[in-house]
């Protein structure tokens, strides 16, 4: 009975080695990866809002490599709307105080005078989807370049363009006419 039982034992005793081993862990489950954004492409779209002559609705889209041109009214208050290629503009806005919109023209330039953000966040900074601006003088030019800034945790009143990371970056060649 013991040459019989010996075998049984050995595979008992080895099996539940196997399932105490393997059954407990002290790995935890890894956390998601969260994959971000692969924006190709961003669309600058601004409506005049005064009644300027010759004002007109102005689009460029930019894409990788790209510097698209944007033909402007002097002297114009125009209404400023930004899109993807990917429509992530709805997660910008679920997610706004991780993402701002930043703006950049030359100062020497004029060609853009103020730029006034109109969609902020629930901290009330801005998110810049939509924003208004007034161009300069008949006959200036220079470029534009708008910056989509993911700065999860790191947005607040001192954040700036040198906050977070990158999502894209496009620059605009603008004419004013």
């Amino acid at each position: 009975m013991k040459k019989l039982f010996k075998p049984y034992l050995t595979a008992f005793l080895l099996g539940a080695l196997m399932i105490s081993t393997t059954a407990c862990s002290d790995d935890d489950d890894p956390a998601p990866i969260e994959e971000e954004e692969n924006i190709t492409s961003m669309t600058l779209t601004l409506e005049p809002v005064s009644t300027n002559k010759g004002a007109t609705t102005a689009n460029a889209t930019f894409t990788a490599g790209s510097t698209p041109t944007l033909q402007l009214a002097p002297n114009t208050q125009y209404n400023a709307t930004i899109t993807f290629n990917d429509n992530i503009e709805d997660e910008i806005r679920d997610e706004a105080e991780d993402h701002e919109v930043f703006f950049n023209t030359a100062e020497n330039l004029l060609v853009v005078q103020k730029i006034m953000p109109d969609d902020f966040d629930s901290n009330g900074r801005p998110v810049g989807l939509m924003t208004r601006m007034i161009t300069g003088n008949a006959g200036e030019s220079g470029t534009l370049t708008v910056t989509l800034k993911h700065q999860p945790g790191l947005k607040d009143a001192n954040s700036d363009i040198s906050v977070g990371e990158t999502d894209v970056e496009a620059t605009f060649t603008v004419s004013i006419q």
